[in-house]
């Protein structure tokens, strides 16, 4: 394998690696802001409840907030520039 060879695998294999942190941090994103959708709903409907300090993972155990997420996500397929306008 010669220099350019080498170089050209040095450049592809960045691009897939910067592709790669590229779509973890669009999907981080993405989780954050459904469960700030989900909050904000499910503090308008019950109020501020202790549920809302817990990870995510246990949010989604109590069974009216994992409504208000399944919802949250629903806006998302529908409108996903609106949704990401407002919860962005």
């Amino acid at each position: 394998m010669d220099t350019t060879e080498r170089q050209k695998m040095k450049k592809l294999l960045g691009i897939i690696i910067l592709g790669l942190l590229l779509a973890s941090c669009s999907e981080n994103q993405k989780n954050r802001m459904l469960e700030s959708c989900a909050d904000e709903t499910f503090e308008e409907s019950f109020g501020i409840q202790p549920i809302l300090k817990l990870n995510l993972k246990a949010k989604l155990h109590h069974e009216s907030y994992y409504s208000h997420y399944g919802r949250c996500e629903e806006k998302l397929k529908s409108h996903p520039i609106r949704f990401k306008e407002k919860w962005n």
